[in-house]
């Protein structure tokens, strides 16, 4: 999301500031309760809205292309164990990416996998590293 208006980029910076100088438990709260924070949720629904119509324009040719390539750049650096910031880098993003819908939850589940994926395999190495010492033990007292 690019938000585009200084008036509104303005009055979130004000905002911000407030909620950081604030010693109130409830500035949080405050904002995201204020006119401010729920007009920038309606221009995020729009962009995001926005980014959906575009994709779906694409000719079926270019859909393709582009899900491979997001796919295969975001599945490439969460193997190599990126962090969000790395997988922004990667696809090009950063630092306009925080801004895009789910991407830390997709970042996180490929993650997840990778080091589930990654944790297994050193177990299993692990074991057969045991099974070989304790065959070659048990062949040296033969």
């Amino acid at each position: 999301m690019k938000i585009e208006n200084l008036e509104i980029l303005d009055s979130l910076e004000l905002s911000l500031k407030k909620m950081t100088d604030s010693n109130k438990k409830n500035s949080f709260e405050e904002f995201f309760n204020s006119d401010l924070a729920k007009e920038l949720q309606k221009k995020h629904q729009e962009d995001v809205q926005r980014s959906v119509g575009k994709y779906h324009m694409l000719p079926e040719s270019d859909k393709i292309d582009m899900v491979q390539a997001i796919c295969y750049i975001m599945c490439l650096a969460e193997k190599e164990g990126t962090s969000h910031r790395g997988l922004m880098n990667k696809l090009g993003i950063y630092p306009a990416g925080f801004w895009v819908d789910h991407l830390m939850d997709v970042h996180n589940a490929l993650w997840t996998f990778y080091h589930e994926k990654n944790t297994t395999l050193d177990l299993q190495k692990n074991v057969e590293e045991l099974q070989n010492f304790i065959e070659k033990e048990k062949k040296s007292k033969e």
